[in-house]
């Protein structure tokens, strides 16, 4: 009997999966036996790939927009099917083609892996906080709002190392991003839930960690110079 009912995320993620996987193998064989329709091919896999990510498992069928069961599995779960095993197929897809297909298709890739990656952190959260079901309607919590803040700074500097130590501008465009996004996040959305001293130690503590940060990139940049 075939199933003519709506896609599931979960079937989704595994179209997005195996689109990912053609994408690769059209490379692999291209180097072996070069023809444009390989080329052009496997271009295109990685295209559908990021146009299916970007439509279906960020908006149409994303749990946190339509309530779907993440699962009740703690990590083995839908969240991990959906994101988690995308965001480091199209991560590995952007590193195998960086030398062998153009520049904006290996930009696109590991762009797509690094906002899989954030949105399948973000979820997780979400669903630490809220169990299995994780809709965007349920509320949210003082502590789960800081908890974003502290997670996308995090993830900030992951991208922003990863941005560096694979040369990748995308990714450090991607960390400068987030890491701002977090920043006017605190400033406007959880400073202004304190008052009096906790306040200004919030607004201290913040500088600190963006000092830090700055530092932190400051000497990876000094590193990464001195292995040219």
């Amino acid at each position: 009997v075939i199933d003519t009912g709506a896609v599931t995320l979960a079937e989704q993620a595994i179209y997005t999966l195996i689109a990912l996987g053609a994408g690769a193998i059209l490379v692999a064989i291209d180097m072996r036996s070069p023809s444009s329709v390989l080329r052009y091919g496997s271009i295109a896999a990685g295209v559908i790939s990021a146009g299916l990510i970007a439509i279906q498992h960020f908006v149409v069928l994303n749990p946190l927009l339509t309530d779907e069961s993440t699962g009740t599995i703690p990590v083995f779960n839908l969240l991990f099917l959906a994101y988690l095993l995308p965001a480091i197929a199209a991560g590995a897809l952007a590193l195998y083609v960086r030398d062998k297909r153009p520049r904006w298709y290996a930009a696109m890739l590991a762009l797509i892996a690094a906002l899989l990656a954030f949105a399948y952190a973000t979820l997780s959260v979400r669903r630490l906080f809220k169990g299995e079901f994780i809709a965007l309607w349920s509320g949210l919590g003082q502590l789960e709002t800081y908890t974003y803040s502290a997670l996308w700074l995090v993830i900030g500097v992951a991208l922003l190392t990863a941005g560096v130590w694979l040369k990748s501008q995308v990714l450090r465009i991607a960390s400068a991003v987030l890491i701002a996004v977090a920043v006017v996040k605190v400033f406007l959305f959880d400073m202004s839930e304190l008052e009096g001293v906790l306040r200004a130690l919030s607004f201290i503590g913040l500088g600190a960690v963006l000092i830090g940060i700055g530092l932190f990139y400051q000497r990876l940049l000094t590193r990464a110079a001195r292995e040219v």
